[in-house]
């Protein structure tokens, strides 16, 4: 007779370190921006008038070089939605600021958005990762 694997909830997990709570959920971020929306076409205006003539300096490449774009590996897509997982009883405000820092913006530029000063928007960033961590872990309340 087969024996029944156990559930999930059943299985023992190790602890996730702080450093991979933060990179798992960056990397997650970063994924879900980089995964295609087939929904947002129709979210999308066109403009009925002709495209307009480029100028010389626009049209022949005169623009600096463009970072490369976020490729997610199968592993990033498979990881993504278990890592949104702990963020999803955020608040709208600290949802924002994992959202820029995903961007890699500076804790200055953050603070110029939340009118604090950078040393808030560090300090802010320090405790959501910890109850992201809490979340990560299972030792919420």
């Amino acid at each position: 007779m087969r024996e029944k694997a156990p559930r999930a909830s059943a299985i023992p997990r190790a602890p996730v370190s702080t450093e991979d709570v933060e990179r798992r959920v960056m990397r997650a971020m970063k994924t879900l921006r980089a995964l295609p929306d087939k929904e947002a076409r129709f979210h999308r205006v066109q403009s009925q008038w002709p495209s307009h003539v480029q100028e010389a300096m626009d049209a022949y490449g005169s623009v600096e070089a463009v970072i490369p774009r976020f490729n997610p590996t199968p592993f990033d897509v498979t990881d993504c939605l278990h890592a949104l997982t702990w963020v999803r009883h955020l608040e709208k405000n600290d949802w924002k600021i994992l959202w820029w820092r995903s961007f890699e913006l500076s804790f200055g530029t953050i603070a110029m958005y939340i009118g604090r000063s950078d040393e808030t928007a560090r300090r802010r960033y320090r405790d959501i990762m910890i109850d992201v961590w809490t979340a990560a872990n299972g030792l919420a309340t």
